[in-house]
């Protein structure tokens, strides 16, 4: 082992029990490498990496060995792609910028279809968000501004047809909702 890594040392971190909860590589008392976190059945729940103290690079998280997230993380944030699972099934994706949702967020069904995909920014919903029939018929669109509905929101039947239109403005609803048959017909205009 050469001068350099003379310090670095795998600890074991156990409760009062004597049961692990983790190992992680230290290097001169500082987190730096791999850390691998247990569950309370003794099976891996994290696997983590460190840089200097920091958390740098991959990161895999599993319930029950079964996946729940994979992401990346730069300068100990979340940043770049994050995949997040739900039984093992991809369920979604999700985009970071120095740890804050930035982008798209698409979230999937068990079958793998597309069923939602919203814009953030700064960490919150903003732009638009569009829902998806498992055949990947548009459902809804709309507009959000900090997590709340802002403008028109359109509804649509499984054949494409407009369902229902309505408005609103920093969450609640105004002005009209009007709403269609599945062959386009207007059916009825209420204020709300």
């Amino acid at each position: 082992m050469d001068e350099e890594n003379q310090t670095e040392i795998l600890q074991e971190i156990r409760d009062p029990g004597g049961k692990l909860l983790k190992t992680i590589t230290m290097k001169d008392g500082i987190p730096n490498g791999p850390m691998v976190i247990y569950d309370e059945n003794g099976k891996v729940s994290g696997k983590l990496n460190y840089d200097n103290g920091i958390l740098s690079g991959p990161a895999e998280f599993f319930l029950s060995e079964k996946p729940l997230m994979l992401t990346f993380f730069e300068n100990g944030l979340q940043e770049g792609e994050s995949i997040l699972f739900s039984n093992g099934i991809k369920v979604g994706v999700a985009n970071y910028r120095c740890g804050v949702l930035e982008g798209a967020f698409t979230s999937f069904d068990n079958e793998g279809n597309v069923i939602r995909i919203a814009i953030y920014a700064g960490g919150s919903q903003n732009g638009e968000c569009q829902t998806f029939y498992p055949d990947g018929t548009l459902m809804e669109q709309a507009v959000y501004k900090s997590n709340l509905p802002d403008g028109q929101v359109i509804k649509y039947f499984p054949n494409g047809n407009v369902m229902e239109v309505s408005t609103f403005q920093e969450g609640k609803p105004y002005g009209y909702v009007d709403t269609y048959d599945a062959d386009g017909d207007l059916k009825s205009r209420r204020e709300v």
